[in-house]
């Protein structure tokens, strides 16, 4: 039962994250040709501030309504009162950094940037707080509604203003314009109103305040590698390496958004039977490595063409950002999973002491790699402290669980040998049959199309070879042939 949930849960989340996220793809595609690297540099900046200061007064209290066993009308109006109050303090904050912000960048637009922005967390903090009821009750088709009405409001804002004013202006309007049709949809879908009350803040208190300060450690790390690359390579180099970014980005709110969402619920759900968190989290860690890796790989090895098609070669500079950042993301995501599991057993004090470390290290090593390899060194870095926190994450999931952390990197394995046979052949295809990277849109259309199909076919190889060889045991293999017997009555052994 608690896995037909978990699967109707994440179908209907992931239908809507990959609409809107087809939608919010467009939306970059578009604005990249008719704004600059340099635009997309500052709206990073702006975000990075809107970040620092929303991680200092963060209180997740959706999380925190999903985590509790039970939930009163005095839960959820406490919760709404505190997103109110954080949303004020957030836009004050980013009001007063914005000065500062553009002190230290040297760029002045960057005050009224971020003077826009602060209408995001106004907006965002009204948003209802008994729409949460619905992923107590691991129902999210509402969710996915949401996610796709803002994605269009977004869509419309940003190509509207952008061909009237080819200003980057048209990127903050598309992030308010989404934060209010989301906020609104929240009440049209559940018409049940909040009402003011802190009479339950120590029970949110308790929990949310260990998620809030990960989540400042977490920002700051971010925020690292903006603020660097603006001051030290400038705004078209830091454009370059958030539109690229992007395109990686998009497989964690297409991908992963949905899993984590369900699985948080669903581990919150049987927090008190640890044999099943077990079961289903390693489950669960296998099936989303097993599909996060292959696509974020295959991405980084066909980075040149899908920037060229989908950018133009004004872009090239975005081309090594995903080749890099696309691995880094497969990495935070399966780390995801590990935090996911933690937060909903209740240990997210655990989480923050390794996001502190990981920040501590994170830093000097950005500065370092910016200061001596430019943009590449801070690709490196990012790789690195990914990796690093993959790690950690492995730890943290073994100390709340008792699993042992070689139980963890067991079920990765097949999946990794799979992906490397199928980063090798894809290489040697590209030197030795196409000659190097295609010239002009066609060529790289050929290639990706030729590079693409090599690649799949070796890993879905590999991973059925190895999980032959290795006693045909439990996996996304034996998951996959069975959907195919039942549909066409065979049987799998």
């Amino acid at each position: 039962m608690l896995g037909e949930k978990i699967f109707r849960g994440t179908s209907w989340l992931l239908a809507g994250r990959l609409v809107s996220n087809l939608l919010g793809l467009a939306s970059t595609l578009i604005a990249a040709r008719l704004l600059m690297p340099e635009d997309f540099g500052l709206m990073a900046i702006g975000l990075s501030v809107f970040a620092i200061a929303g991680a200092v007064v963060e209180l997740p209290v959706g999380a925190a309504l999903v985590q509790m066993k039970t939930a009163t009308k005095a839960d959820f109006d406490t919760a709404w009162t505190i997103n109110v109050i954080r949303g004020l303090i957030v836009a004050a904050l980013m009001l007063a950094a914005a000065w500062p912000a553009a002190v230290l960048i040297g760029d002045p637009r960057i005050v009224g940037l971020v003077a826009a922005l602060a209408a995001y967390p106004l907006v965002t903090g009204l948003r209802n707080s008994w729409f949460e009821q619905y992923i107590r009750d691991m129902d999210f088709r509402r969710e996915a509604l949401v996610d796709v009405l803002s994605k269009l409001a977004s869509i419309i804002a940003i190509v509207w203003i952008a061909l009237v004013t080819r200003s980057y202006w048209a990127l903050p309007a598309g992030v308010v314009a989404a934060a209010a049709v989301a906020t609104l949809s929240t009440y049209i879908l559940r018409p049940q109103l909040p009402a003011f009350s802190l009479s339950q803040f120590r029970k949110f208190f308790g929990f949310s305040l260990w998620i809030g300060l990960g989540s400042i450690a977490d920002s700051f790390r971010d925020a690292a590698t903006t603020f660097f690359l603006g001051r030290m390579t400038g705004n078209a180099k830091l454009g370059a390496f958030s539109v690229g970014s992007q395109f990686a980005e998009r497989l964690e709110l297409v991908l992963y958004a949905p899993m984590e969402r369900t699985l948080f619920a669903a581990f919150a759900s049987i927090q008190d039977d640890m044999a099943r968190v077990r079961a289903a989290y390693l489950k669960a860690l296998h099936l989303g490595f097993a599909i996060f890796l292959p696509i974020c790989a295959g991405m980084a090895l066909l980075s040149h063409e899908i920037i060229t098609v989908a950018l133009g070669l004004h872009w090239e500079l975005a081309a090594p950002v995903l080749a890099f950042i696309a691995p880094a993301t497969a990495l935070y995501l399966i780390a995801g999973l590990s935090n996911s599991l933690t937060n909903a057993l209740g240990h997210p004090r655990a989480l923050f002491r390794y996001k502190v470390l990981s920040l501590l290290i994170h830093i000097p090593v950005m500065a370092g790699a910016v200061w001596h390899s430019g943009l590449i060194g801070a690709l490196a870095a990012c790789v690195f402290t990914a990796f690093l926190w993959h790690l950690m994450s492995i730890h943290v999931a073994a100390k709340v669980t008792g699993l042992t952390r070689w139980a963890q990197i067991s079920v990765l394995m097949r999946t990794g040998f799979s992906t490397l046979a199928m980063c090798a052949a894809v290489q040697l295809v590209r030197i030795y049959v196409l000659g190097g990277p295609g010239e002009g849109l066609l060529a790289n259309v050929i290639n990706a199309a030729i590079l693409g199909a090599v690649g799949a076919a070796v890993h879905i190889s590999c991973h059925v070879l190895i999980w032959q060889v290795t006693g045909r045991g439990d996996g996304i293999e034996r998951t996959v042939m069975q959907a195919v017997s039942r549909r066409f009555g065979a049987q799998v052994g």
